[in-house]
């Protein structure tokens, strides 16, 4: 994890628990999360269905399409309330 984040070892043991549906988006210039940490987090979580959003830009600029990637993921997600819609990847 990046030795700038206030509990590493708390995040890492965390993340090895989170089963649910993930997207994780990473500003690849993001200047408050750098962008190794953030996909060292990512590997470090345990659900089958997770997906990886990198968009180029700092921190506070993310591209418009990304945040329509959010909300079709969780849609996507929230349709039938079926565990067989975590199993989609998002569109």
């Amino acid at each position: 994890m990046h030795p700038g984040m206030a509990a590493p070892q708390r995040v890492a043991r965390d993340a090895a628990r989170i089963t649910a549906p993930l997207l994780l988006h990473v500003q690849r210039d993001d200047e408050i999360f750098p962008e190794a940490g953030q996909l060292e987090l990512f590997d470090r979580i345990a659900s089958r269905t997770k997906y990886l959003c990198l968009e180029a830009g700092s921190h506070t600029h993310t591209p418009p399409a990304a945040v329509a990637g959010w909300r079709t993921f969780i849609a996507e997600r929230l349709k039938d309330g079926s565990r067989e819609s975590w199993e989609s990847p998002p569109q």
